[in-house]
């Protein structure tokens, strides 16, 4: 299937390499993942997208600023809400389930859009490992919030 990439002329940070890398592993393993990369001066950025029941859909992106072992995993505008009272609904919601998920950060905007911010440290015995873990917990949230959230801003 080989893995669609949008080319620059820029080079890719190191950590952005190694997650690519592990994705399309795991993308020929039957996964059934299709890798992006995007890279531009400041940063470089894998990213993979997938559907919601029932909804649109949305991308995990990995993105990396610099050749340090830290990378920025982010879900942007997973819902967009555009009322004061849509939003007036929706943030305890949100500070409830940052309550409820550890790692994961679940953020408003100032445009109202819900993102989902993990900082991921790929400096770890099996980086390959972790960066399937991020990807698997994250669609798993995703799952099991998306619904809730969606009640919330038209309750």
């Amino acid at each position: 299937m080989g893995t669609p990439k949008i080319k620059g002329v820029f080079k890719m940070f190191k950590m952005t390499r190694v997650i690519q890398q592990v994705l399309e592993n795991a993308d020929a393993a039957d996964a059934k993942l299709k890798v992006f990369t995007e890279e531009s001066e400041t940063s470089s950025m894998v990213w993979l997208q997938f559907g919601i029941k029932n909804g649109g859909s949305y991308r995990i992106r990995f993105i990396s600023r610099d050749d340090d072992n830290d990378v920025a995993v982010r879900v942007f505008g997973l819902i967009s809400v555009d009322s004061e009272e849509q939003k007036a609904k929706v943030l305890p919601v949100l500070n409830r389930l940052n309550n409820e998920y550890r790692f994961i950060k679940f953020v408003m905007d100032k445009d109202g859009d819900v993102n989902l911010e993990y900082d991921y440290m790929a400096d770890c015995p099996d980086p390959s490992a972790s960066a399937l873990e991020a990807v698997l917990r994250i669609v798993k949230m995703v799952d099991d919030t998306y619904p809730e959230l969606m009640r919330a801003m038209w309750a």
